[in-house]
């Protein structure tokens, strides 16, 4: 699900395929791109300005921020709001009106969009000695797509697509490009600022589609680019279904185990089909292993039990499968156990991961801590649990593509669920429940849905989770929107964090032709020896500051990014190469009683909007040196709320860049706060660490409300580029404190 939001060249980048396009727009497509996107890309030292980031969405009367190269030489600014029109016909946008500069330097851009503007979509331009740089504000920025096939939809289904400003009123319009050129129009299901769902037509026809997005604002050139999917043949749905009693009278002698694996084999060699379980409780003593194609059914979760005996070796996981399997509408109940559900693992470690793995409407109830315990035994069947695995054993482990996971109510001894390399998978309406020492994990995700669940934790140990690159060097496009977050006070009590230390290389770079890098030998990271493929490379010093590129591959000393940057970069670039997380929406959550909800380390083009903190650390974003240089760019933090103090401190939002010695870059670029309340001691610390080499740049904070609280802003060392505008404070003693 390629996004092509970041990278717009004049030279080479193919016109729009839509009829409604016209010339003009055609044209003006190849230069405009993405609110993020490299205007100008590929020009030389002395070619106009060059655009890398620009923070959207934005108001009139807001500041708009700009990072890029050469950004010095812009003379004037100068905004427009473009008319709405899905066509090409009876374009009249009104004259531009000039923005007010805040700040300009060689990397950074600030300006104010015109106060008297109308909401909608604006037209930036550029002024300077070299030709006009077009940057469009609150255009769609796309992140990715997905359907309700995972990386694919299908005729009937639902196409979701994902991002920044991306249907902003009813007429919000996906036009689906066919390979022999036909083409569908599709309205929202339902407008929505970040993820919106559009419904296919169930007369699709299966092929190859690329995807445009109006997001309802602006005229043609606010058309986007969305990316490719495949529209699948609908699987058929009258495949076998065996039934299957449980033995009454039910008694702890009873063991099914045998017989259930035998019905799902004979399902498995008839080509697919469903195990239904009719109502009563199911004893076992072994593991269930599910073919491909076959789903394990109960009449619903009510009715059906499956128990497995106690004893000290327990199978190492309960339930297995590999790719088109389903576990729906049942209870499983066990006491000392390993992992619950296992999933989409290949048998060989090098294999491909599966797909199309569905667990719906499953409840599990899994505690190695049952019966009358010596005061010692807990601490032993925790210790057997961390032996099997590491980091704790998992009520749902599951990796690969279309992974669906549906109003389920899982708790676990430790982990209640862990989702390796996802793609394409969706976990919504769920109850997660973590027990002691245990955390939920995404791991190496590119596309994940995570919605109206609620993660509570069931033991005073529990210690929240988050996305983590410890499956792969990348982990890209999750939104976790509309959870609950409660009640964790185990180990850095995390409600939701990123993780994933260590890096691959830190330095001086030389390009070479086409998209080749040369690095240097003694600049080699920890992780060098692990797979490069997909993670970023940073600029943190020098010309090309705030750009990032991704690894396509190393050979050697040289490495393919998925752009060309030799125009952008020169002998004074220095750079971090790290694995890449990018591109997570966290809106609209309650963290309550629990810690930070946190990005730490690496972190690319995240957005926190809407969410609320109450009795919780707040929100936070944490570039260091964790065991390589790892930076935090373009961050932004929208309309959040904090009430009441955390645990043992204030909350607020925090911002902080841990200069390391020996360092001589910078670490966060490109962070916006803006429109927050903050009630009740609550502060919005921004915090450089450092009296000599700064470590942040180019922060916005802006409209923001703080209210009963000791100090408003509190500002450390080691920041530059801070611009603070417009903020609200009641009952503060001190509203803006600075070194």
């Amino acid at each position: 699900m390629p996004s092509l939001r970041r990278l717009r060249r004049p030279k080479g980048n193919p016109p729009m395929t839509f009829k409604s396009a016209s010339a003009l727009a055609q044209q003006l497509s190849a230069i405009m791109g993405a609110a993020v996107g490299f205007l100008m890309l590929g020009g030389t030292a002395g070619a106009a300005p060059t655009v890398f980031w620009a923070s959207d969405p934005v108001k009139p009367g807001q500041t708009v921020q700009l990072t890029g190269a050469d950004l010095d030489r812009v003379e004037a600014v100068e905004v427009l709001r473009l008319s709405d029109t899905i066509g090409d016909a009876g374009i009249v946008n009104p004259p531009p009106q000039p923005a007010e500069v805040l700040a300009k330097t060689e990397n950074t851009l600030s300006f104010v969009v015109p106060s008297g503007l109308e909401p909608g979509v604006y037209s930036a331009t550029l002024t300077s000695t070299e030709a006009p740089v077009v940057v469009q504000l609150n255009a769609p920025d796309v992140y990715w797509i997905q359907g309700d096939r995972g990386p694919a939809a299908s005729a009937g289904g639902w196409l979701r697509i994902s991002g920044r400003n991306i249907a902003l009123n009813e007429l919000a319009t996906v036009r689906l490009t066919a390979s022999d050129g036909r083409e569908v129009d599709i309205k929202v299901e339902r407008p929505d600022q970040w993820s919106a769902s559009f419904l296919m037509p169930a007369n699709l026809l299966p092929d190859p589609y690329s995807v445009h997005l109006w997001n309802g604002r602006g005229d043609t050139t606010a058309w986007r680019e969305a990316g490719k999917f495949e529209v699948e043949t609908v699987a058929p749905t009258d495949r076998p279904v065996m039934e299957l009693s449980s033995r009454q009278p039910d008694g702890p002698d009873n063991d099914d185990t045998a017989r259930i694996n035998a019905s799902l084999a004979a399902l498995g060699k008839r080509g697919g089909g469903a195990l239904k379980l009719k109502y009563g409780n199911y004893r076992l003593s072994g593991s269930l292993h599910i073919p491909d194609g076959v789903s394990l059914t109960g009449e619903s979760r009510d009715l059906v039990t499956l128990i497995w005996k106690d004893t000290e070796t327990p199978p190492q996981a309960l339930i297995t499968g590999y790719r088109d399997v389903a576990v729906e509408d049942l209870t499983i109940n066990a006491e000392r156990h390993r992992h619950i559900i296992k999933a989409g693992f290949s048998v060989d470690p090098n294999g491909a991961d599966g797909r199309d793995i569905s667990i719906r409407r499953v409840t599990i109830r899994a505690s190695s801590f049952l019966r009358h315990l010596e005061a010692d035994e807990p601490g032993k069947r925790l210790e057997a649990m961390r032996q099997h695995t590491k980091t704790g054993v998992v009520g749902l482990l599951l990796a690969g593509s279309n992974v669906v996971v549906e109003d389920c109510d899982i708790l676990t001894s430790m982990r209640p669920f862990v989702l390796t390399r996802p793609v394409g998978a969706r976990v919504s309406g769920n109850t997660f429940r973590i027990g002691r020492r245990g955390w939920y994990g995404i791991s190496a995700p590119d596309g994940v849905l995570f919605e109206n669940n609620r993660i509570v934790g069931a033991d005073l140990q529990a210690s929240g989770g988050g996305i983590n690159t410890f499956g792969g060097p990348s982990a890209r496009n999750v939104l976790v929107r509309n959870n609950i977050f409660e009640t964790l006070y185990g180990w850095d009590r995390e409600s939701l964090t990123t993780d994933g230390a260590g890096g691959y290389y830190r330095g001086p770079i030389t390009p070479r032709s086409g998209n080749m890098v040369e690095l240097r030998a003694d600049g080699l990271g920890v992780s060098a020896d692990r797979n490069w493929e997909g993670a970023g490379l940073f600029v943190l010093k020098g010309r090309g500051l705030g750009l990032m590129a991704r690894v396509v591959k190393r050979t050697g000393d040289l490495i393919e990014l998925d752009r060309d940057i030799a125009g952008l970069t020169d002998t004074t670039t220095r750079v971090t190469i790290v694995p890449l997380q990018e591109d997570y929406l966290i809106i609209g959550n309650l963290f309550q009683d629990v810690g930070a909800a946190q990005i730490f380390g690496t972190g690319y083009n995240h957005v926190f909007a809407g969410n609320r903190s109450l009795r919780s650390n707040g929100f936070s974003a944490v570039s260091l040196d964790y065991r390589h240089p790892q930076p935090n760019f373009y961050t932004q933090f929208l309309g959040n709320e904090t009430t009441a103090s955390a645990f043992r401190r204030t909350s607020g939002i925090s911002i902080t860049g841990r200069q390391f010695k020996g360092n001589d870059t910078l670490l966060s670029v490109g962070i916006v706060i803006r429109e927050n309340q903050l009630h009740s001691a609550s502060t919005i610390r921004i915090d450089g660490r450092s009296s000599v080499v700064p470590s942040m740049r180019n922060v916005l904070v802006e409209q923001n409300e703080i209210e009963r609280t000791d100090i408003g802003i509190n500002v450390g060392q080691g920041v530059e580029e801070l611009l603070i505008r417009e903020n609200t404070f009641r009952d503060v003693q001190v509203p803006v404190k600075q070194p």
